[in-house]
């Protein structure tokens, strides 16, 4: 009995082992497309080691951007919004977190954020990577001016964070269904504001190969980013 048991077991380890090799190795890769934005006219963009991205705007207009990725997706997914935002002048940063985790990129990002030596930043935040910025603005106070949370889910209260911030969603995120939603509206602040793209999914915020239990867009990943790329920047513009 107790060997049919750690049999059940082991097989058990085993599937969870695998699981998660599939998903590091299905989720969250950069499309091919994605690697088109490393070059511009408009500024320089750095892949470091790790994969984290840096891009140096041409010409500043001295704000810095972070970009916190969702989990298990890879910095260069960013790279359209990170050439977006260099081409109007911001210094943005898209760290990598160990195992492709944003939670895991909080401490380097905020020491990344003071090594620029930026007056102030801006942070966008997609899934995890938002839940991984309220950390970071928590725990290190950088002189964060406004923050963009694109379709996360919030597993702890931040209602009492002043820093002014905008939340955009599209209305076919399978992972962030309306009964989801609504809890995390309850662990923001009364002042946040709401943006829904439609036809929007989980998954077209960035330039990635899939996203396990999303449902499918209605429109391109291009047009949903640029939509959210334009409203954020609208959004922090406020805020100058």
């Amino acid at each position: 009995m107790l060997k049919k048991i750690a049999i059940g077991v082991l097989l058990l380890l085993v599937l969870a082992v695998a699981a998660v090799v599939a998903a590091y190795q299905i989720d969250g890769r950069p499309l091919p497309e994605a690697s088109q934005y490393l070059q511009g006219a408009d500024y320089t963009a750095t892949v470091e080691d790790d994969g984290t991205l840096v891009f140096q705007p041409a010409r500043p207009n001295g704000h810095g951007l972070l970009v916190m990725p969702a989990a298990l997706v890879q910095p260069l997914a960013y790279a359209k919004t990170a050439a977006f935002f260099a081409g109007i002048g911001y210094t943005v940063l898209v760290p990598a977190g160990a195992m492709r985790l944003p939670v895991n990129a909080v401490e380097p990002a905020a020491a990344r954020m003071d090594s620029l030596g930026m007056e102030d930043w801006f942070v966008i935040g997609h899934s995890m990577g938002g839940f991984a910025a309220l950390e970071l603005i928590i725990r290190h106070s950088p002189r964060v001016k406004a923050l963009a949370l694109w379709a996360s889910d919030m597993p702890a209260d931040y209602s009492r964070v002043t820093v002014p911030m905008i939340f955009i969603r599209g209305d076919r995120d399978g992972l962030l269904p309306e009964a989801r939603f609504t809890a995390v509206q309850a662990r923001l602040p009364p002042s946040v504001r709401y943006v829904t793209f439609p036809g929007g999914n989980h998954q077209g915020f960035a330039l990635y190969s899939h996203q396990f239990f999303d449902n499918p867009a209605s429109t391109s990943p291009g047009r949903q980013i640029e939509f959210a790329d334009e409203r954020s920047a609208r959004f922090f513009a406020a805020q100058f």
